[in-house]
C-alpha cells in the first residue's frame, strides 16, 4: 500500500486519534496530545507506505488476536478448508476431481475473507478497549446535571460543549460495538457455511463414485461452487461495510484505494 493509500486508510486516523485521546486523558496539554496523535498517524502512514512498496498491491490482513471469538471462528474455517483439500485430493482423476479441486481453491479464497474480517474484529476490539464507557456515562450524567443547574449562560454554553464531546465519544463506542458484532456475526455464518459445504462435498463425492454419473456429480459440484462464492461475496461485503463505518467515524469516508475485495 502506498503512502497516499495509507493516508486514506481510516485506521491511520483511528489509531492517531486514540493516541491523542490517551495522551489527553493523562493530563498531557491539548497541543501536545494532538502532536502525539499526529505523530502516531504519521508513523503508521510512512511505515505502511514503505511496506506497500515492498509488497503486493493487495492490502495485507490485520493480525487476529488469539483466544478471541474471531480467532475461534477463523480456526474452524481453517479446519474446514483443510477438509476441502483432503476431499479434493482423494478423488480419482476425472471431471469430478477437476471441479472439486477448483472448489478447494475457492474455499481458500473464502478463508482469506474470514481472515480479513478476523483482523478487523481484533483491531476494532483493541481500539474499543481503550475507551472507558463507564467513565463516559458518569461524565454524561454529571455534565447533564451541570447544564441544567447552571444559571450563567456563558458557563452553561461551555458545559454544553463538554457534554456534546462526551456524547460523541459514547456514540463512537456504540459504532465500534456495532461494527464488531457485525464482523463476528458474518464470521460465524461464513464459517458454518463452509462446514456445511464440506459435508455436502463429501456426500457428492461419495455418490459420484457409486450411484451418480460423473456429469451429474460435476453439476452438483457446480451448484456447491455457487454457494461457496455466495459466502465469499458476503464476507467481502461485510468487510466493505465495516471499513465504510469506521471510515465515517474517522472522518475519511470509504477508502477507495483499489485494494477493496471484489464482491
Amino acid at each position: 500500500m502506498s503512502l497516499s493509500d495509507e493516508a486514506r486508510d481510516p485506521w491511520t486516523y483511528v489509531l492517531g486519534g486514540l493516541a491523542a485521546g490517551v495522551a489527553w486523558a493523562v493530563s498531557v496539554p491539548v497541543a501536545a496530545a494532538i502532536g502525539v496523535g499526529a505523530a502516531v498517524a504519521g508513523v503508521k502512514a510512512v511505515v505502511g507506505g514503505l511496506g506497500g512498496r515492498r509488497g503486493s498491491a493487495r492490502r495485507e490482513p490485520l493480525p487476529v488476536k488469539g483466544k478471541t471469538p474471531e480467532d475461534a471462528w477463523l480456526k474452524r474455517g481453517e479446519r474446514a478448508v483443510q477438509s476441502f483439500d483432503a476431499l479434493a485430493s482423494s478423488v480419482p482423476e476425472g471431471m469430478v476431481s477437476e471441479r472439486s479441486r477448483t472448489i478447494g481453491q475457492q474455499s481458500k479464497e473464502t478463508l482469506e475473507g474470514l481472515r480479513r474480517l478476523g483482523g478487523q474484529a481484533s483491531t476494532t476490539r483493541e481500539v474499543a478497549r481503550h475507551i472507558d464507557q463507564t467513565y463516559l456515562l458518569h461524565e454524561e450524567l454529571r455534565l447533564t446535571q451541570a447544564v441544567e443547574r447552571e444559571p450563567d449562560p456563558d458557563i452553561r454554553e461551555e458545559e454544553q460543549k463538554s457534554l456534546d464531546s462526551v456524547r460523541e465519544q459514547l456514540a463512537i463506542v456504540q459504532r465500534l460495538d456495532q461494527s464488531l458484532n457485525m464482523l463476528l456475526a458474518r464470521m460465524e455464518s461464513g464459517t458454518l457455511g463452509l462446514e456445511r459445504l464440506v459435508a455436502q462435498l463429501a456426500e457428492i463425492l461419495a455418490l459420484s463414485e457409486s450411484a451418480t454419473s460423473p456429469v451429474e456429480g460435476a453439476a452438483q459440484l457446480e451448484h456447491l461452487a455457487d454457494e461457496l462464492e455466495g459466502i465469499r461475496s458476503g464476507l467481502a461485503e461485510t468487510e466493505r461495510l465495516s471499513r465504510r463505518a469506521l471510515g465515517a467515524y474517522a472522518g475519511d469516508g470509504l477508502p477507495s484505494d483499489g485494494n477493496e475485495p471484489k464482491g
